[in-house]
């Protein structure tokens, strides 16, 4: 069964679109899931209907400025200047909703590219309200991020925080299909054109990113990364990072078991990953996605 509902977030109000599916009288647990940049939840319903199948609950909600967590059509993309912030407080806004609907099972977060440098950041202060994390597609540290926040802070403060930027996103997005143009636009997402022209097509989806998003976007990789901060209460929280092995965000193998060991560093015991040969950006919508699933519920069910 699916449930739509919306709530607000505790940051500002906003309305915080959510999908459920459920099945089960006596779940397993609850799965809350977060989608990646210029994504929305529904894109994250087969795996969803998966995990529901096997007993667990699970919780999709759009972001702020994406999918139907906006005011109004035209503001996707653009975050209501909310920040990093804004972001956190909408997990939490998410979570306790959970919380009070399903009490006493465990929870889990399972996050995709920018939706897994936010449950990070909203880890770093409530890993007490979760008890495992699955981390997709997890983009890599970049050090140029810095310069970017200082440029888009700029842009945002001279008013322009609703400038799309486009034209980068473009640059970023032409630089990550170098290896795949022969394949098409877009092709490092998914070596499943279908999925790339469902997301094409989706004009919930396919959109441009405003100034302050991408402010957004880089301030929680800066703060993803960032050794200070961290109030760790559980030290054993079973993470999994999960990644194509053809996926440009990890930008190398060696920086993406650089962010794996990360959470080692800042006091994490329990940390693995799983890298899959042959598939790109969205291993949860990847050919052989089935074999993923199989492998995060296993993950699950361990813990």
């Amino acid at each position: 069964m699916r449930t739509s509902s919306k709530i607000p977030s505790s940051y500002d109000g906003l309305g915080i679109s959510i999908l459920e599916t459920h099945e089960s009288t006596s779940p397993k647990g609850v799965i809350m899931f977060i989608h990646g940049l210029c994504g929305r939840k529904e894109r994250q319903l087969p795996a969803m209907d998966y995990f529901t199948g096997k007993g667990y609950i699970c919780v999709g909600f759009d972001l702020r400025g994406h999918g139907d967590s906006v005011r109004k059509e035209d503001d996707r993309g653009y975050l209501y200047q909310a920040g990093k912030e804004g972001m956190i407080q909408d997990i939490g806004s998410v979570m306790k909703w959970i919380r009070r609907q399903y009490m006493n099972i465990p929870v889990f977060i399972v996050a995709h590219s920018l939706g897994s440098l936010a449950a990070r950041t909203y880890i770093k202060r409530n890993d007490i309200n979760i008890d495992g994390l699955i981390l997709c597609g997890s983009p890599s540290y970049n050090p140029f991020s810095r310069i970017g926040i200082w440029i888009m802070k700029a842009i945002c403060l001279t008013g322009h925080s609703r400038a799309r930027t486009g034209m980068l996103q473009n640059l970023v997005s032409a630089g990550y299909n170098r290896r795949f143009r022969r394949e098409g636009w877009q092709a490092w997402t998914c070596s499943d054109p279908e999925i790339r022209d469902m997301f094409e097509n989706d004009q919930k989806c396919n959109i441009a990113i405003t100034a302050d998003c991408s402010l957004t976007l880089l301030e929680l990789m800066a703060e993803t990364y960032d050794k200070e901060g961290w109030k760790i209460t559980n030290h054993e929280l079973p993470i999994l990072f999960i990644s194509g092995a053809e996926d440009p965000c990890m930008i190398s193998m060696k920086r993406f078991h650089r962010s794996v060991g990360f959470m080692n560093t800042v006091g994490y015991n329990n940390v693995s990953s799983i890298i899959y040969p042959g598939m790109r950006h969205e291993v949860l919508n990847e050919k052989g996605k089935e074999a993923i699933w199989d492998e995060m519920l296993a993950f699950l069910q361990n813990i």
